[in-house]
Parts: structure tokens; sequence; C-alpha cells
């Protein structure tokens, strides 16, 4: 009888392709003493049996059984052929179907001679198998995540053992270069990756860096010293789908020894990344916009009527024209922004230069505005009256918080009472902080005016020096260029404590 053998291992360790070896070597024996023709023997390595889809062999040996090529096919174990009983069922009926038999050794057993019944309850068992094996795992997962398991590999460390990790110096300054160009350098994380791949810099598997890549190190704290792990597990051992775990059940594991970055420089980052998600996000449909630096005016002009950014766009019938207009409109039309305006870059440029350079030519009155804007931004209205009061009204709520607390303590009022009263003078003493707070800081600002306006207008004076402008030349002065429908453009300056002078 011609027969074909299907085997399979579940992983790729080498004491498992021996035990593939193995069983390769049993179903030749197999084939030899019981009179067989082995037309072929199908194995899958390292693969899991709860799903056909990545089984490549055995999809092989389905196909060649309905082109006729044997009469039988022959299994050690029924966990050998599925761990999935729909598939089990599925694969069975269909070989049956065919008029080929399946043997499973081990249990004696033959698809044509035993009721359907029986091989059910046997490929259920199996499923069960797999489902018991896939809580130990995740259980041990979960153990080995508490102690601080660290991954097989990760951009910036060498991986000592399962829970050790050593700085790469090499790999740490393309960590540090990604911040720098974030952070001092303005540019996104596409731009970032290209830079990256222009300097001949790789990524741990030797490939060339993309966004995705540059993001994953921004937001990653483990390269200022804390290692956070156990936030994906898989959901469901059938499909084999990860899902993300709540972050309150995420175990958080201080290790300074492998900051590469302080945490000061990681906060600002997530501020500023915060910051440009907030900023660039129109909302639905336009949701997750991006933060660009790609071209001259990449993200900083604003259409007023539907918050999206201007794209560049070109045409070239002579010389070549480079333009911006609304990016809804260009892809929408007026069904969404009837914005139709079109802006000439190099007249935009033009425009700019012209509106700093009367900025400094009337600089008194310049200054005056600025602070008067200064004057708004902190809040003015406050003084010391103000500090008094809130001092005053900090003293009383913490006298009647200890007045509350003898009276807990003298039996007067129960545990519950306590608690529902202090909340209450928690939560205003609170309030107060974050006023004192913003008072001190309207008087950091005040005292250090001169210097916000000595800066703004060291700023535009570089500006107007410049033979070449950048995107990021501009954005240290503007914080964008509204334009509406009727053509009216707006440039928006930067706010004073927006200046990198903080």
């Amino acid at each position: 009888m011609r027969i074909a053998a299907y085997c399979r291992v579940s992983t790729e360790k080498d004491e498992q392709l021996d035990s593939l070896e193995n069983q390769k070597q049993f179903f030749s024996e197999y084939a030899e003493k019981n009179g067989h023709s082995l037309i072929r023997l199908y194995a899958d390595e390292g693969i899991s049996g709860t799903s056909l889809k990545k089984r490549s062999e055995f999809l092989r040996l389905m196909k060649d059984a309905r082109l006729g090529l044997f009469e039988a096919v022959v299994v050690k174990d029924i966990s050998r052929f599925a761990r999935n009983t729909v598939d089990f069922l599925q694969s069975i009926r269909e070989l049956k179907a065919l008029g080929i038999n399946t043997m499973f050794i081990t249990a004696n057993m033959e698809s044509l001679g035993e009721s359907e019944f029986v091989l059910t309850i046997f490929g259920a068992m199996a499923q069960e198998e797999s489902a018991n094996l896939s809580k130990r795992v995740k259980f041990g997962k979960k153990i080995n995540a508490q102690k601080g398991r660290v991954p097989q590999r990760i951009f910036g460390y060498d991986r000592i053992d399962n829970f050790t990790l050593k700085i790469n110096y090499q790999e740490a300054q393309t960590v540090r270069e990604i911040y720098r160009l974030y952070l001092k350098e303005g540019l996104g994380c596409r731009t970032i990756s290209l830079r990256l791949n222009q300097e001949q810099r790789k990524t741990k598997f030797h490939c060339d860096w993309n966004p995705r890549g540059v993001r994953r190190v921004l937001t990653n704290p483990i390269y200022c010293g804390h290692y956070i792990n156990h936030k994906y597990e898989i959901g469901d051992y059938l499909t084999g789908k990860q899902v993300h775990i709540p972050e309150e059940e995420h175990f958080h594991h201080d290790r300074p020894e492998w900051a590469i970055i302080s945490p000061e420089t990681f906060a600002k980052t997530q501020q500023q990344l915060d910051q440009r998600r907030a900023k660039f996000d129109c909302g639905e449909p336009f949701k997750e916009a991006r933060y660009s630096t790609k071209h001259l005016f990449s993200t900083l002009i604003k259409c007023e009527h539907c918050g999206r950014s201007f794209c560049q766009k070109h045409y070239t019938y002579v010389n070549t024209r480079v333009y911006w207009k609304c990016t809804t409109n260009d892809q929408f039309t007026a069904e969404r922004c009837d914005n139709t305006v079109k802006l000439e870059e190099m007249d935009l440029l033009a425009e700019i230069r012209a509106y700093f350079s009367s900025l400094i030519h009337d600089k008194d009155s310049f200054i005056l505005g600025i602070l008067a804007d200064l004057e708004n931004q902190i809040g003015c209205e406050q003084n010391p009256c103000d500090k008094a009061k809130i001092e005053r009204r900090q003293g009383e709520l913490l006298a009647k918080k200890e007045r509350y607390q003898e009276m807990y303590a003298n039996d007067v009022m129960t545990m519950a009472e306590l608690k529902e009263k202090t909340a209450i003078i928690i939560e205003e003493l609170e309030e107060l902080d974050y006023d004192l707070r913003q008072y001190e800081r309207s008087l950091e600002v005040k005292q250090d005016a001169g210097q916000f306006v000595e800066q703004y207008m060291h700023e535009i004076e570089r500006f107007l020096q410049l033979e070449t402008v950048t995107n990021m030349d501009l954005r240290r002065i503007i914080d964008h260029i509204s334009v509406n429908k009727d053509g009216n453009v707006r440039i928006i300056l930067k706010r004073l404590d927006d200046l990198d002078i903080l």
C-alpha cells in the first residue's frame, strides 16, 4: 500500500529537532516492516499544532492527497496531527471523502475503522492538553516577568542572561543620537530614520531604520533605567494572537545601571511626543496626523476650516512651481473643505522675511506687544495679596484636618467619616497648591521678561541673516501659519514660554 507519513515538532530547540529525526527514522522502519511503500514523509519543524495556517508541510500533504498520490496517512500520535479539534475533524473528514485512511499508530486507531465520536474524543483530549500547556507556559512567563526577565534582543544592549543586560557602547551612541535629533533639532521619526540610514547606522537585526523603530526607542523607558515588562500575552492559544495587558498589571523594575539617557531627557521626550500628537491630530476623520520637518513648511501651515496642515505640491510647465494647499481640499476637494487657497512657497517665505523685518524696524512697538502678551499669558491679575490669601486658606484647611483627626482619635467620628471630610480638604489643598505654583511661576517670568524679549529679537535677527532657511529655522520663531478660504494669512509667533530659554 502506498502510504504517506506526517510528523511535527512544536519548537526549534535542538533536542526537539533530534526528536524529529527519530520520528522520520521510525516511519521508514514502520513502512519496511509492514510491507508498505513510503511515498513521502511530510515534516513540519518548529511549528505549533494549534493551527493549520502555518503548517506548510501539512497543507502540502492535503494537496497531494487530493491528487491521489497515496492511499493512507500514517501519524504516530493524534496530538502530532492536530491540537485543534475543529481542524482535526475537518482534515479527517476530507481524507475520508477522498478514500484515504488515517492511521494513528500509538492509539492503534484508523479513521476508516473507528467512529467519528471516538476520534472526536481523542482530538478534544489533544486540544485540552494544548490548553493546559498554554496555561503553564503563561504562568511561567508571568513569574519570570515579575523577576525582571529581559527580552532576547533589545537595541542598545547585549543580553548576558535571562535577567541581565549590558549596555552596547556603539548602539548606545545611536540611542543618544535619536534623542538628540528629536529634542534638540526637532526632527520627526521619519526624518530621523532617514538620517540614521544615511550615516549607515543599523538596527539590532542589521536592517535599515524606519519611523516605527525610531518611535519605539523614543517611547521605551528602559533607556532611562526603568524597565517595564508583562505588557503582552497570548490571548487565545489557538490563534496565537497577542493582546495588551492593562497598565496596572505591568511589572516595573528600576535598573539605573542600564540608563543610556537621563530620566529628565526621557520625560521631555514624552512631553514633546504628546504635544506634537495633540497639535497635529485633527480628530476624525483625520486622526493621528503626523509631525514632519521634511519640507520647508511641513505641518506649519494650518487650514482655519478643517484644521489640517497644508501639503506641498509641484507643477512644472517651463519652470517648476512649488506651492502649498489644504490637504483635505487636495484629497476630497470641496466635499470636506472648501479652502482652495494656494500659497507659492517662495512668495510666502518672502512675506515672512518682510514681516520679520518690519518687527525689527519697529522694535519698540514689538517689545511693548510682547510684554503685553506676556502679561496675558502669566495672569498678572495675581498680586502679593493673592499669595497671602492662598497661604492663609492653606493654614485654615490644615488646622481643620488636624481637628478631624483628633475627633477620630477620641472616637467622636468613624474612619469613614474622617476619610469623607479629609478628602474634601485634600482636594482643595491641591488646588491651592497649584494656584501658588502658578503665582510663583508668574513672578519668575516677570523677572526674566527682558531675557525673553532679547531672545525673541535675537532669533528674528538670526533668521533674517540666513541665506538658506529650513523648517526648523521657521519653527524656532513661528508656531504656525493660519490660512482661511478668503486668502487671509496670519503668522502666529511662538509663545514666549515655548522658546528654548526656559
